[in-house]
């Protein structure tokens, strides 16, 4: 008797469909996360601009007050020129240890590096006439390039 193996060729399946729809895929993430990174960056601004301005608004009554204080006047002054010097040099200690200028410059870097990734592969994929070597190698960039944003923004609580 003859033991006859017989070998089960599984057809080689056309995954050019597979990768179109991972690179969609890819596409809605970088486009969830250039959000992300937009919705931070507006929300650190406003922060930073407010605290600049309650800063400024501080050091105006402080020289005001210190002013005032060299007339003859009630100790009140003093008091208002001496607290809101106080409160103006703690508020910038604590945005200089923060850092959050340097907060609202990465994530703006980040929104602008999702963006221009999302533009480009968005283009790309319109064209016609993308192989499947094309789209392997399309992958490959997608993943370098989010590699290299993810390593230079910082994460998003």
């Amino acid at each position: 008797m003859e033991n006859k193996e017989s070998l089960k060729l599984i057809e080689n399946p056309n995954n050019y469909k597979g990768k179109i729809d991972l690179i969609k895929h890819i596409l809605e993430n970088v486009k969830i996360r250039r959000t992300q990174h937009y919705k931070k960056f507006g929300k650190l601004k406003k922060i930073n601009t407010f605290i600049k301005a309650f800063i400024n608004g501080l050091n105006a009554v402080s020289v005001c007050s210190i002013v005032l204080a060299l007339s003859p006047a009630s100790p009140i002054v003093m008091i208002i020129a001496l607290s809101t010097t106080t409160i103006s040099g703690i508020t910038s200690a604590i945005t200089s240890s923060i850092d959050i200028e340097n907060k609202i410059h990465s994530n703006n870097t980040s929104n602008l590096q999702y963006n221009d990734l999302y533009r480009d592969i968005s283009a790309r994929l319109l064209r016609n006439g993308m192989s499947s070597e094309d789209l392997d190698n399309l992958l490959s960039e997608i993943n370098t390039r989010m590699s290299l944003i993810e390593d230079s923004s910082l994460p998003i609580s």
